[in-house]
């Protein structure tokens, strides 16, 4: 059997999860994902080999990187499928974790591990799962019931929706003042932001702003139809891995605004806000982290008249945004994870 292996600490880790699953078993493979940890010694006797998919912490996952090395070690077919925001912190490196074999999920998350001096044998992006988005497109009645309840009419409002968690490199404190004054300019455009209980504290009330904290208890068909009957996705990040919600958006047909992020950058079709400048995080309100958070600036001023343009290609060019809905959905089109995934499957299969 092969195991998948991540937390159960982060939705967007179980949705990757998930679907390497999905295409596993298309391909008559043995396979099942877990949100727990296994000695090594189990999986060894199991017969079993394993991916590992876990952000590359070399504080907080250093269980997890253990496990790959011990794996391989003991003659396990086991890669280390990782993600990461920035650079490692070299102080938290140990000479054990070079032994591991990684996959980046993207080419800038290779350059970081390789910088680190971590072993990456491979790069495999995030795939998205066609069949879900198609899912999301049929029944609509998920995404529209969540927004009605909010007050919000996509027939009626030009609605903005953004979901992220808490943490500072989502950039929900800067993406307030974007709000703020779009709110002036536009009051007509309605603004969703999907976040946890902390990231309330970022936004001030105001007649076209909802903010829920719904970040993770809504399943998985009910985001991407949010998504899908939303006229815009803005993703205010400073710092990301991969961007899967972009790709999920260019899929449903949904124009996106985000800043000219690395990672997206590889991807992503969305209308992008330039970066001014990059500042480095090596800490979380939780604490200390093994990695340094790479935050990719943004000024406020340009990432509204980005998002005020494409409100106005929504508004009034059609033809431009169906333009966009076709490069789009070719790109999706060629990196469903039917396509993506087996090329990961293959080294433990």
């Amino acid at each position: 059997m092969i195991r998948v292996i991540t937390s159960n600490r982060a939705i967007s880790l179980q949705t990757v999860a998930m679907d390497i699953v999905k295409v596993g078993l298309k391909a008559g493979l043995n396979i099942q994902w877990f949100d727990r940890i296994f000695p090594a010694y189990e999986i060894r006797q199991a017969g079993d080999s394993a991916i590992i998919f876990m952000p590359v912490d070399p504080q907080y996952t250093v269980p997890y990187i253990l496990l790959a090395r011990d794996l391989k070690r003991g003659g396990v077919r086991a890669i280390y499928y990782g993600v990461v925001e920035g650079r490692l912190d070299r102080r938290s490196l140990r000479p054990w974790m070079m032994e591991a074999d990684f996959i980046a999920v993207s080419n800038y998350v290779r350059d970081k591990l390789v910088e680190a001096g971590l072993r990456v044998i491979d790069v495999v992006h995030h795939g998205v799962d066609l069949e879900r988005i198609e899912e999301a497109k049929r029944m609509p009645g998920a995404g529209l019931s969540y927004l009605k309840g909010h007050g919000l009419d996509p027939s009626r409002d030009v609605i903005v929706t953004t979901i992220a968690n808490s943490h500072p490199r989502k950039g929900l404190a800067w993406y307030d003042m974007v709000v703020d004054e779009i709110s002036k300019k536009d009051g007509s455009i309605k603004f969703l932001i999907i976040t946890e209980e902390k990231g309330l504290n970022y936004f001030k009330q105001r007649h076209n702003l909802v903010v829920t904290a719904d970040f993770g208890r809504l399943n998985r068909t009910t985001v991407l139809s949010v998504i899908a009957n939303s006229h815009v996705l803005a993703i205010p990040s400073f710092a990301e891995g991969f961007g899967l919600p972009a790709l999920e958006a260019m899929a449903l047909g949904t124009p996106t605004v985000h800043a000219a992020l690395p990672p997206l950058m590889e991807f992503s079709t969305g209308f992008v806000v330039p970066v001014e400048g990059i500042s480095y995080l090596d800490s979380t309100p939780a604490g200390p982290s093994g990695i340094i958070y790479e935050e990719h600036l943004w000024e406020p001023s340009e990432f509204i008249e980005v998002l005020l343009q494409v409100v106005d290609l929504v508004r009034n060019k059609r033809e431009v945004i169906e333009d966009w809905r076709a490069r789009s959905a070719e790109v999706a089109r060629k990196m469903n994870i039917h396509n993506c995934y087996p090329r990961l499957l293959k080294y433990v299969g």
